[in-house]
């Protein structure tokens, strides 16, 4: 039987690929038009796992599994999809969607077919006020992570897998607000805004202390950090008002202590009322607007001050066939929109799921390569059909 050709991969013989697609993305995110709009996808194991028939729940359970989901992965992300998100040199444990329990020690679900999550595991502000964590170096939870990390690295050596494998896995928790609505019922949390807010910022304080203690392990405090990534999905749920109030500070903080020259962000939900605040006082300079908000708005509020990144939402692709046409002209619309000038790229927001198409994912590839070439030419006619 030929030996499968995952398992051999030679990461070395795409390196002109991923300088072209590097070059691209550098261009966009200098405000310039490169050659032609850069279209990226965030997929991680679970995609993987559907779709080459692995189990999910065994995946995150099992650092040996991941090896090979993880290498035919990257073949396929390479020699099939093409995306200019394509550009990984290694491979690595993958713990999913954990990081809070890992930190607090909350318990975690895994259910058939999804990524693992978390329990809410406080009932009041009180209690999150109060809840403890330890320090990196007395964490058995992040101890049991890293052993899962050093199991993958074995069993990758075992197979003889010639893609370099990362060391460490890292542990980076949600921003406050983000943090504590995966600790206790959001509605709660909402809801102290309002009847609460003293008692809710100091629970925001105590998570951006567990924040700031495991960010110190990956990102260096008080010097330059080439970049730094915010996911604060819960942040689109509250207003203006409160934002400004209850978690911006935390954003500025974040920036402060470790001065990165890129901060990323990303959030899934409408935050489309804070588009304007991350444009000009939030600091953030790179933004996923995510599924649900109005790329139309982004434009708007953000175009030439923040880097774009979106236009299209999982739901637009979901299903096994090809693309379809409303998503063909909502990506034409997007780049028609969007792209001109640079600092934009076409992506679905966040990260792409199971059940997106593989076909779609492909021809979306193709189609971007086709009609997303600078100077922009897409005609409105083109677009009717597809709502951004």
């Amino acid at each position: 039987m030929a030996e499968a050709t995952w398992l051999r991969i030679d990461v070395g013989k795409w390196e002109a690929d991923r300088k072209e697609r590097r070059e691209r993305l550098r261009i966009a995110g200098q405000f310039r038009e490169p050659d032609r709009v850069p279209v990226t996808f965030s997929i991680a194991g679970s995609y993987f796992c559907a779709l080459f028939g692995y189990d999910i729940r065994e995946y995150y359970a099992n650092p040996e599994y991941q090896v090979e989901v993880q290498l035919r992965g990257l073949e396929w992300e390479y020699e099939t999809l093409r995306a200019d998100s394509c550009d990984r040199t290694s491979i690595g444990y993958e713990a999913g969607p954990v990081q809070e329990a890992v930190v607090f020690g909350a318990a975690v679900e895994r259910p058939a077919g999804t990524s693992p999550r978390i329990v809410h595991m406080v009932r009041s502000l009180d209690e999150a006020i109060e809840l403890p964590f330890p320090a990196p170096g007395d964490n058995p939870r992040l101890k049991a992570e890293i052993d899962k990390a050093e199991r993958f690295r074995a069993a990758a050596r075992k197979m003889g897998v010639r893609v370099p494998v990362n060391r460490m896995t890292t542990v980076s928790i949600h921003p406050p607000l983000s943090c504590l609505c995966a600790l206790l019922d959001p509605a709660i949390v909402y809801a102290a805004i309002y009847e609460e807010p003293e008692k809710l910022k100091a629970a925001l304080d105590r998570c951006f202390e567990a924040f700031v203690a495991y960010a110190d392990l990956w990102w260096k405090p008080g010097e330059p950090n080439d970049a730094v990534w915010l996911a604060d999905d819960n942040h689109a749920f509250i207003s203006a008002a409160a934002f400004r109030e209850f978690e911006m500070p935390y954003y500025l903080k974040v920036k402060e202590r470790y001065r990165p020259k890129r901060f990323h962000l990303h959030a899934d939900g409408p935050y489309d009322h804070l588009f304007g605040i991350h444009a000009s006082e939030s600091g953030v300079t790179d933004i996923d607007i995510g599924g649900f908000s109005k790329l139309e708005n982004a434009v708007k509020h953000m175009k030439g001050k923040v880097y774009l990144s979106g236009g299209l939402m999982c739901q637009d692709l979901y299903g096994e066939g090809p693309l379809s046409d409303a998503a063909r002209r909502k990506a034409l619309g997007a780049i028609r929109l969007a792209a001109p000038g640079g600092g934009f790229q076409l992506a679905i927001g966040g990260e792409t799921y199971v059940g997106v198409s593989p076909r779609g994912l492909v021809e979306l590839v193709k189609l971007v390569a086709e009609r997303g070439k600078y100077p922009i030419e897409i005609a409105e006619a083109e677009t009717k059909g597809g709502s951004q």
